[in-house]
């Protein structure tokens, strides 16, 4: 008879914990049942840490949908994708008339806000793992508070963006200006100095097409779609001013920026007819005596009817309407669902309920049991700076 095999070592445990799937928030917190010695290994300060180096990418959890809701959008409108995701704690802001989510990053997600009482917009920053809060009072009276467009990012020199959602943190609004000519305004926030800057703008010639979609960060600038692609606003994140460059494509349907995980450029994705395209922005600065050049070039094509399950009308509806960077997924919609397309693998999964979404605003976070204090709850974290 084979003797009993020995028993595992601690930091074979630990291993083994550490290698827990971070879209399964739950399987952490069952492991700590299992046995003493294994809560001790997840209650050492040091896992954490350990845990995101080794899985390095925020897992997605789950999308907010960034249409016009009312307290529904802190209650209702988030779609879990990963497993067994843990509810959003919804924060304890005031009545409000109108309330959306205009943009969701490095763990935070950004509430627009008009009250119940007044016509005066507020920005709210929140944590939903924690339900931590901070609310910003809007700097921008000429610009149209319904196509308003918003980005949060972590402002934190160096930061890795694995769990920095309770560091400093930058808000960039960016808009159409009320009265005159087509013009697009924009202001910068730092939580550091708690204080708007002053708002620089750009005349955008004959061109009266709205800033949309969600803002794609690639390198120094914060990027957003004019209208369904007839151009491309940019925004200068060191300079604060803003520029226009062209778009490789105009449609009829919803389109997203994104960063392409390759070449670290600048990417579009979009639907056209029942096929997918992505496009990137290639810069060529080999010959310095000739400047620096940029053109678009497809990427890929992609044949929805080979990947998703629906017949042939509902291709025609497909559209793009979200990106998750890290893990490179797109988002797909269409008259009846949505799908979240993984680009490298190819894989499509289902998600969500039967509707209809348009701006959707992926949530991506390491959610670690806090052990130590013996609270088997999610996060952690200092809150919001």
């Amino acid at each position: 008879m084979a003797p009993p095999s020995p028993n595992l070592t601690g930091d074979a445990v630990a291993e083994i914990l550490l290698r827990h799937r971070p879209e399964d928030p739950a399987s952490l917190v069952r492991a700590s049942l299992v046995c003493k010695p294994w809560r001790r290994i997840l209650s050492d300060p040091t896992f954490p840490r350990r845990y995101r180096e080794l899985h390095r990418t925020p897992p997605l959890l789950g999308f907010l949908d960034g249409a016009y809701a009312c307290e529904a959008l802190i209650s209702g409108s988030f779609v879990p994708v990963a497993p067994r995701v843990p509810p959003l704690i919804k924060p304890a802001l005031e009545p409000a008339s109108v309330r959306r989510a205009v943009d969701c990053r490095h763990g935070r997600v950004l509430v627009h806000t008009v009250g119940a009482t007044t016509t005066r917009a507020v920005l709210a920053l929140w944590d939903p793992v924690t339900g931590d809060h901070r609310v910003i009072r809007c700097r921008n009276p000429d610009v149209r508070s319904y196509n308003q467009r918003a980005a949060v990012l972590c402002s934190a020199a160096g930061c890795d963006h694995r769990d920095c959602h309770g560091g400093p943190f930058a808000v960039v609004t960016v808009g159409n200006a009320v009265a005159g000519p087509p013009r697009a305004v924009a202001w910068a926030y730092s939580s550091e100095a708690a204080a708007w800057s002053a708002s620089v703008s750009l005349d955008l010639g004959q061109d009266p097409s709205d800033v949309s979609g969600r803002g794609a960060i690639v390198g120094d600038g914060l990027y957003f779609l004019l209208g369904r692609g007839t151009a491309i606003l940019k925004y200068h994140l060191g300079e604060h001013c803003l520029s226009v460059i062209d778009s490789p494509c105009v449609s009829t349907k919803p389109m997203v920026l994104m960063a392409m995980e390759d070449e670290g450029s600048l990417g579009l994705a979009g639907v056209l007819g029942s096929t997918l395209h992505l496009w990137s922005r290639k810069v060529d600065d080999d010959d310095p005596t000739m400047g620096v050049e940029t053109t678009w070039v497809q990427h890929r094509v992609i044949d929805l009817g080979n990947l998703l399950p629906l017949d042939g009308r509902s291709y025609h509806e497909a559209y793009v309407t979200g990106f998750a960077e890290g893990v490179h997924a797109l988002f797909v919609s269409t008259d009846a669902t949505i799908f979240v397309f993984e680009l490298k693998s190819e894989r499509v999964r289902k998600v969500g309920q039967v509707g209809f979404y348009y701006d959707v605003l992926p949530f991506m976070r390491f959610c670690i049991p806090d052990f130590a204090s013996s609270k088997i709850g999610i996060g952690s974290g200092d809150g919001l700076k």
